[in-house]
């Protein structure tokens, strides 16, 4: 029987995922957990087969938690949970990130029920898993042998993962001292952060950043542009 578990901080979006598999696949037991708190202590107490992880857990970072279970638990046993990463955001901007920061698949939340059963099925049989346009999107970049021309390129691309983690925290209402806190940074190293952002974005001012931040929280889309706000 594999073992199976699920990450996002929403119970609801939990639950589905789990009717959704148990539906789907047989023999697969699965836990919940909500945070990374939760998530680490899960992976302690009994290691799954298979992770699926948002990548938006509300002050935590998916992204982050995938690069500490690889440090955790992947360099000292081989007996080490797949990583499925889960979510509604831009896979343009996300999907190669994760994938280097140690993910076996990336499933967007779009995308049909039966995907996600295909998707945990393909990790557990120790292969990446990715849909055919994007697994082609990046299989021609790879082939061509250089990134996305610019005109094409998504425009939070340009932000390293920790300026990405901390534009989350800004779009999810998180203030610059509990973003600090978070994190285990100084608030000055996080205002150092808002303001590489402000520049790469080409955002005016704090409104800006503020509106832009929770456009992409809300949507998962967002675009360079400057509010007025003050």
């Amino acid at each position: 029987m594999a073992s199976i578990l699920i990450v996002d901080d929403h119970p609801i979006v939990r639950q589905g995922i789990r009717s959704m598999l148990e539906a789907e696949l047989h023999n697969h037991h699965c836990r919940e957990a909500n945070d990374r708190r939760e998530t680490l202590n899960a992976l302690e107490e009994e290691l799954p087969d298979v992770a699926i992880i948002d990548l938006l857990l509300r002050h935590d970072d998916g992204l982050a938690l995938v690069k500490e279970i690889n440090s955790r638990f992947r360099s000292s046993s081989d007996d080490r949970p797949q990583i499925l990463m889960l979510t509604m955001q831009d896979e343009s901007i996300y999907a190669e990130r994760v994938l280097r920061a140690g993910a076996n698949g990336f499933l967007a939340k779009d995308q049909a029920v039966s995907d996600l059963a295909v998707a945990v099925e393909t990790v557990l049989g120790g292969e990446i898993y990715l849909n055919r346009a994007l697994s082609a999107r990046i299989l021609g970049r790879l082939l061509k042998g250089k990134e996305s021309s610019p005109g094409k390129t998504p425009i939070l691309s340009k932000l390293s993962d920790r300026e990405l983690h901390v534009f989350q925290l800004i779009g999810a209402g998180v203030g610059t001292k509990d973003a600090a806190n978070s994190l285990g940074l100084s608030p000055k190293t996080i205002e150092t952060y808002r303001e590489n952002i402000k520049a790469k974005l080409n955002l005016a001012n704090v409104g800006a950043l503020k509106s832009a931040a929770t456009r992409w929280v809300e949507t998962g889309t967002v675009s360079a542009q400057n509010d007025d706000e003050p």
